[in-house]
């Protein structure tokens, strides 16, 4: 019988919701890319530090409890290079600390969600498998990337808004740092979701704006 390996950079990515075209990244990369320098500064500070930022005592409490579980707020215009910074992060930390890690946009992560909700004995069960392990990535990985939050479908139920504040608080609860990207201004934020949440934001994470013109402007 034969048998064939995977390449073990591609292994490395298996199971992380990251985007193709995405894996593997490196600051390095990003500097190249022009990235900002500010955020890929704290996004640096965040890796490196991330031992420390959640480290535990003898008594499996985290020695430094203002910042067990924070995680990063990108937020600015599209194009900007949110999502690669992130992305980024994401790498790095997996390549360094071998962490498990997973992306999704927002918008997909509640799609799924709904999915489960509404499944019934006609849904194929590998496909009820296959949502159900990406929601549960979204809830256990070590740190997670929502993607563009803000896009989402809204609905009069707020289902999309619960969720959201019910998986940050408790991701953070679990010292579990949560990666967020997103196009809403703090006042977009609040009226969208909560005023409660907006501030809880200022809580688990570290906020980064991005400014400047969309990368993406010269390919249109």
């Amino acid at each position: 019988m034969i048998t064939t390996r995977m390449d073990p950079e591609k292994a490395r990515w298996v199971g992380t919701g990251i985007p193709p075209r995405l894996r593997g990244l490196t600051f390095n990369d990003v500097e190249e890319m022009g990235g900002q320098a500010e955020a890929v500064k704290k996004a640096r500070h965040f890796v490196n530090g991330y031992r420390a930022q959640q480290s535990k005592n003898w008594r499996g409490l985290p020695t430094s409890p203002n910042v067990y579980g924070l995680g990063l707020l990108f937020a600015g215009q599209p194009g900007t290079g949110k999502t690669t910074l992130a992305a980024a992060v994401l790498c790095e930390l997996r390549r360094r600390y071998g962490l498990t890690v997973y992306c999704a946009r927002y918008s997909d992560h509640i799609e799924r969600e709904r999915k489960l909700v509404r499944a019934d004995q006609n849904v194929d069960p590998e496909q009820i498998s296959r949502w159900q392990y990406a929601v549960e990535r979204v809830q256990w990985a070590d740190v997670v990337l929502l993607d563009d939050v803000g896009h989402e479908h809204s609905t009069d139920s707020k289902f999309a808004e619960d969720t959201l504040e019910r998986l940050l608080r408790q991701r953070y609860d679990e010292g579990r740092p949560t990666l967020i990207t997103t196009n809403l201004s703090g006042d977009d934020w609040a009226a969208r979701y909560s005023k409660p949440l907006r501030s809880f934001m200022d809580q688990c994470t570290r906020r980064q704006i991005f400014t400047g013109e969309s990368y993406r402007r010269g390919d249109q």
